[in-house]
């Protein structure tokens, strides 16, 4: 009898746990996701009202996963930083990883690719070079990870465009030497400005990955989130 009652007491223990388990977890997510993000085709962009791109279907997939509630925000990319550092929204993307942004958030695993590339007017310029750092204007898109690396590697950084397209223009205005950007950004902004990619030369810098990141507060706050969120990641690459 003593060890019925005991197995019983058990048995009630390990229910009281999975039930102490199972509201720990619900406490672990936050009611609503709040997303902020840039208008950057074609990896997210605002069409007939919509969002699309792959930036946001891969988002989507990984809310679903998760059966996480979320809102997405779109503005400036400066500001979408700004908003997640002084902890109005929860996080951002797609952003590629740096010191900087490591301060005030926490990174999540690669959700897309990225290829860092030069575009220029001239086939023969050594971007490399003392020469052309100190004497030739480049730029990027203002408050990306590629604008801050210019600065730290010691380039003539000048101009503060916003949009892609406002790369080109610079470029074939002749205002700066050279831009650094996205492959796969630029190559639609070349494609809806008409203009021949036999006109631009590219040369490939490096691959650095897109993820999220969301802010130190709200990883305090929910401690498993980035966990979870990179397990639905890997699940998603599946589909």
């Amino acid at each position: 009898m003593f060890f019925k009652t005991r197995r019983f007491q058990f048995a009630l223990a390990v229910l009281w746990a999975s039930c102490v388990s199972f509201s720990v977890h619900s406490e672990v997510r936050p009611e609503r996701l709040l997303l902020v993000t840039q208008e950057w085709r074609p990896y997210q962009y605002q069409q007939d009202g919509q969002m699309k791109g792959p930036g946001i279907e891969k988002l989507k997939c990984i809310m679903k996963v998760m059966q996480q509630p979320y809102q997405i925000t779109m503005t400036d990319w400066d500001r979408a930083q700004i908003l997640v550092e002084v902890g109005e929204h929860h996080g951002f993307f797609l952003a590629s990883q740096n010191a900087i942004r490591d301060k005030y958030a926490d990174y999540s695993l690669p959700v897309l690719s990225q290829v860092w590339s030069w575009f220029s007017l001239s086939d023969s310029i050594d971007t490399e070079s003392v020469m052309f750092k100190e004497e030739v204007a480049v730029t990027a898109i203002f408050g990306s990870n590629k604008w801050f690396w210019l600065h730290k590697s010691g380039y003539r950084v000048e101009k503060k465009p916003r949009q892609p397209t406002t790369l080109i223009e610079l470029l074939l205005a002749g205002e700066v030497g050279a831009v650094l950007a996205n492959d796969f950004v630029m190559k639609d902004a070349i494609e809806s400005m008409g203009i021949s990619h036999r006109a631009i030369t590219r040369n490939v810098v490096k691959e650095k990955p897109l993820g999220v990141y969301f802010s130190k507060k709200f990883t305090k706050q929910y401690p498993l989130f980035v966990g979870e969120f990179n397990q639905a990641i890997g699940q998603c690459k599946e589909r």
